[in-house]
């Protein structure tokens, strides 16, 4: 019967140690997901405070246990220690004296002791456990606040480092001011630092006390580093050819060769420049190796004169080593000629696409012509270069140009690069592929009337681009300069100034070895094409605002004069002009003529008007047709059997016709295609022999108003203009749904020579795009246009990280791989920076379920089933207690 008992009273021990056992790491299990759905759900903070705490919890339901078992028998000590090496193993938490020890809030990375954390005695009374020891807790704030105990001296492995950017700003191959080495970011060793804590007493004070206390640096001293190291650090990174070292006085800086010429820039005794030392945009007073620098100092070299300010960059960096696409154009130019063989529409039309450029309220944004090259279409718009798909009209690129457009720019294509003409009197070449600049003429010098303005015809030949420049306000010019510039290099290699009168919207022609233009004043003028220098001149009587053409292999030369009279001239072997003939054939005129088949047509305002009011006359549009050897005309100026005039909002308005007419033969019919000055700013067509012409297309509501543009030809004959409304269209023939833009070929634009490139007309500045500067990339680059929206949002140019002092480079701080990395590193660290497994589980659990929301059920049922578990358990173990002792 003894024996009986004792059995039974062994097998009720073996069944509460596993029922203590079994409850107790039911209470810890359940604790751990807790803290990790509170981390889940974003609390990342009250996370860590969860997970010590929630581990702390287990180690007391543990010493709960183990006092219960221990106030009820005696001899249940072996199963509380079983029960607490299960503990342990979860946790790390309880200490054969029954303590709980911080280590968990340690190993969860908690910047304060957890002071409050105890043991529960068998009578449930709670006593304090202190943290293991003061140092140990201020270790983890030290982690967690970068304070910590006092140390009076720290060494050159902690000195401090700071972060400056520094530049080196020259000239490129035409004297423009570019940086050679753009704003480089480094982090830079000071030699040595002192750095001074809190008091000692407040070091000696415990962990928490300390932290509160704030146990910072309040003085720190350096002796480093200088705009020397940051200098040679840059030279090193570079690459840049300098010569520079340390002499008697200190670091010198004799020259650094040019990345453009090659040539040594040092001291200049003409110019008075030689390498400028500024810290944060002043002349620095002492050498650059006295300069002490810290963190967010901007270090610039500029090769300047003495007194001068840091000079005016360039937004743009040329790459003259760029490559260059070998691509044909259908349309290289403004007019180009103005002939085309390509399948223009000759019945119906359909708008292919109309890609809305600027808004059309932006008086402030310039728009160019359209030009055609490979199968894109180019527009400037403000600062910028779009290259839009010819299929489509959305932008495939962007580039940045170091200037805006002025209210008429005449862009031209050859050989593989974009010439665009620039407020300031400049021009920039891109590469048609890339939208990489090759190179930019520097701006001419304003007067005191105005800045220079690129308002005339781009021409080629011989490997130059002449262009000519006026100062001038809505009428008037007061001066200008016509300009050669090599096309290969950028390089001026000539300008003739003109103080009377500019070259507005006006054109040269190259004629056998001179350049002949018309100005302002009235005078054509012929020039050498090698110097500039001036031949013999004609005086016409009116300013000319179109460019010159030729015919006879540039023997023969027509001129319209703003009078309305087409002039025609010969041009001897050495240079002399003469007037052979003149015709008037409109009010006035700014049209370029186009020649074909023995005729010229040319736009311009008729004599001929309706009278609105008293006081207002709307005159006719006029397309005439001038035959190239009697000079006799004939006039075109009815629309659909109606007068040429515009029509604004139901009352006449004056018309005419500002661009150079396209002419395209087809099927042995002539047909001309000109766009008018008025509204609704569409497209017309004239068939050789009819009495009148057609209003073949017609822009919706939104998108008409005045037009002065000329119309470019894509290579399956689609028409590209732009009007005031800021839209680019793209109309094509309604019998092959506006065709399949894109071309392979030059299929009927005018020759690189110039011959017959053309001049149009100010629209008032009403041409234009989005101003914000973009960046120079392979890639596309921006989302395509849609319905009103302007072109383009601000671009980053992206430039190769320069790496720093140490030799590394400096990532960006929102790049997504170093973001992924960092995230596992810091998963690893909170996972091992305890021994404990129960931290280990919880920072397990937390990273994996980071987003707290797909295993929410699970982490709400788990810890809640845990924690009724143990309820349920410690209330049955002490009824049974207690009906053991009764």
């Amino acid at each position: 019967m003894a024996r009986t008992r004792m059995a039974a009273s062994r097998r009720h021990i073996v069944v509460r140690r596993a029922l203590v056992a079994a409850l107790t790491l039911a209470m810890t299990v359940g604790q751990v997901p807790t803290a990790a759905f509170a981390e889940a759900l974003g609390a990342d903070a009250a996370a860590v405070e969860s997970l010590a705490d929630g581990a702390q919890l287990a180690a007391t339901n543990a010493n709960l246990g183990a006092a219960s078992e221990q106030g009820a028998e005696g001899g249940l000590a072996a199963t509380v220690g079983q029960a607490g090496d299960e503990a342990q193993d979860a946790e790390g938490a309880v200490e054969s004296d029954g303590e709980a020890e911080a280590n968990a809030a340690d190993a969860a990375g908690n910047s304060s002791p957890s002071d409050s954390a105890g043991t529960v005695d068998a009578d449930g009374d709670e006593s304090a456990v202190k943290a293991d020891g003061a140092d140990a807790a201020a270790t983890g704030a030290d982690e967690a606040t970068g304070t910590g105990k006092e140390e009076a001296d720290v060494t050159n492995d902690d000195a401090q480092v700071i972060e400056v950017s520094i530049a080196v700003i020259g000239p490129d191959a035409n004297d423009v001011d570019v940086q050679w080495t753009g704003n480089a970011k480094m982090a830079l060793k000071a030699e040595a630092a002192t750095v001074t804590t809190a008091d000692t007493a407040e070091a000696d004070e415990s962990a928490a006390e300390a932290t509160a206390l704030g146990a910072a640096a309040t003085d720190v001293t350096a002796a480093g580093p200088t705009a020397a190291d940051a200098t040679e650090a840059l030279f090193n990174e570079s690459g840049l050819d300098a010569d520079y070292g340390m002499g008697s006085y200190g670091f010198y800086l004799n020259t650094i060769a040019s990345p453009y010429t090659g040539e040594k820039l040092g001291w200049d005794q003409e110019t008075g420049k030689y390498w400028q030392l500024f810290v944060n945009g002043t002349a620095s007073d002492v050498g650059a190796s006295s300069v002490m620098l810290k963190t967010g100092d901007v270090i610039t070299w500029a090769y300047s004169a003495y007194g001068s300010a840091i000079p005016e960059v360039s937004p743009v960096t040329p790459q003259p080593d760029a490559e260059r696409p070998d691509w044909d154009s259908a349309w290289p130019g403004y007019a180009s000629g103005s002939n085309t063989t390509a399948p223009t529409p000759t019945d119906e039309v359909k708008e292919s696409w109309v890609t809305q450029i600027k808004d059309s309220a932006d008086w402030a944004t310039n728009v160019s012509d359209p030009i055609y090259v490979g199968d894109y279409v180019y527009i400037a718009a403000g600062s910028k270069l779009l290259q839009l798909n010819a299929e489509t009209g959305e932008t495939e690129r962007e580039g940045t140009l170091v200037a805006p457009i002025n209210s008429i720019a005449r862009m031209v294509y050859v050989d593989g690069r974009i010439i665009v003409p620039l407020s300031g009197g400049r021009l920039q070449a891109l590469t048609a592929d890339r939208l990489a600049t090759l190179w930019m003429t520097p701006a001419l010098s304003a007067t005191e009337q105005g800045d220079q303005q690129s308002l005339s015809t781009l021409t080629l030949g011989d490997g130059c681009v002449y262009f000519g420049t006026a100062v001038a306000d809505w009428s008037v010019t007061y001066g200008g300069s016509l300009v050669c510039v090599d096309i290969q290099t950028g390089k001026v290699l000539w300008f003739q100034e003109n103080s009377e009168k500019g070259y507005y919207w006006s054109g040269a022609a190259l004629a056998g070895s001179y350049v002949v233009v018309g100005d302002d004043a009235g005078a054509v003028i012929a020039r050498d094409a090698k110097t500039g220098a001036e031949v013999s001149r004609v005086d016409v009587g009116a300013s000319v605002r179109s460019t010159v053409v030729t015919s006879d292999g540039g023997k023969t030369l027509f001129v319209v004069s703003m009078d309305g009279v087409l002039h025609r001239l010969s041009l001897s072997d050495a240079g002399i002009l003469s007037e052979t003939g003149k015709v008037k054939f409109a009010k006035t005129s700014t049209s370029t003529p186009t020649i074909s088949g023995g005729k010229l047509f040319v736009g311009g305002q008729s004599e001929t008007y309706i009278q609105v009011s008293k006081w207002v006359k709307a005159y006719y549009g006029v397309l005439a047709v001038i035959d190239v050897e009697s000079l006799s005309v004939s006039e075109v100026s009815t629309i659909d059997g109606h007068a040429f005039v515009g029509d604004t909002n139901g009352q006449a308005t004056s018309a005419e016709v500002k661009s150079a007419p396209v002419v395209s033969v087809q099927n042995g019919e002539t047909y001309v295609y000109f766009t008018a000055n008025c509204n609704p700013g569409g497209v017309y067509c004239y068939r050789l022999g009819d009495t009148d012409a057609s209003l073949i297309y017609t822009p919706d509501a939104d998108h008409q108003n005045y037009c002065m543009a000329s119309i470019t030809v894509g290579p399956d004959g689609t028409l590209y203009y732009v009007n005031d409304s800021g839209a680019l269209f793209a109309i094509g023939s309604a019998a092959t749904e506006g065709g399949d833009q894109g071309g392979d070929g030059n299929t009927g634009g005018g020759s690189d020579t110039g011959d017959t490139d053309s001049g149009s007309t100010d629209n008032g500045g009403s041409d234009g795009s989005d101003d914000d500067p973009t960046t120079e990339t392979p890639q596309k680059d921006n989302e395509p246009n849609a319905g009103a929206r302007p072109v383009g949002a601000p671009l980053t140019t992206a430039k190769k990280a320069i790496k720093n002092a140490s030799g590394n480079t400096k990532k960006s701080a929102n790049d997504g791989d170093e973001e992924d990395e960092t995230s596992e590193e810091a998963s690893e660290e909170a996972s091992e920076s305890g021994s404990k497994a129960a931290s280990r589980t919880a920072a397990t659990y937390a990273a994996t379920h980071a987003d707290g929301t797909a295993d929410a059920p699970l982490n709400v049922v788990l810890p809640v089933a845990g924690m009724a578990a143990g309820v349920i358990g410690l209330v049955g173990i002490g009824f049974w207690l207690f009906r053991r002792r009764v």
